[in-house]
């Protein structure tokens, strides 16, 4: 095998660390890794099988609504958002789960569309009235 000069040579030697700068960089923590978005508050619509409209609300400090387009609430309680998780914990209105443990499902926001995946939840009602249909941002 030939020797090659640029092997030994300082420039190769320089190249070669600064590509292992950023794996050291992120093997230790110091670099973050880039997450998902951030749940976006905001009123999203859906359309359910029956015909009927439905605003889901998200709000500030953690509370959220679900109605009739026309206003009639539904119900109303709180949410927490983390990363791709959201728990909901039914508090007052007439389909509300007050008895039920808080719901827990997975989200994901691809444009103005979310979608909720069930990970666990006593309230069959709630279950499907998230996981069915489709939300769409209202702008």
């Amino acid at each position: 095998m030939k020797h090659n000069p640029f092997l030994n040579s300082p420039l190769f030697k320089c190249n070669h660390l600064f590509a292992l700068v950023p794996l050291l960089l992120f093997l230790a923590g110091i670099v973050p890794v880039a997450q998902g978005a951030e749940f976006q508050k905001g009123s999203y619509s859906a359309t359910l099988p029956n015909g009927a409209e439905i605003v889901l609300k998200f709000e500030d400090k953690g509370k959220f609504s679900l109605a009739h387009k026309d206003g009639k609430l539904l119900v109303e309680g709180t949410y927490k958002a983390t990363k791709n998780h959201i728990e909901f914990t039914d508090e007052k209105g007439p389909i509300a789960s007050k008895d039920a443990k808080p719901g827990k499902y997975e989200w994901k926001l691809e444009s103005d569309k979310l979608n909720f995946t069930l990970v666990q939840d006593e309230s069959e009602g709630r279950r499907n009235g998230l996981t069915r249909p489709t939300w769409t941002l209202q702008k």
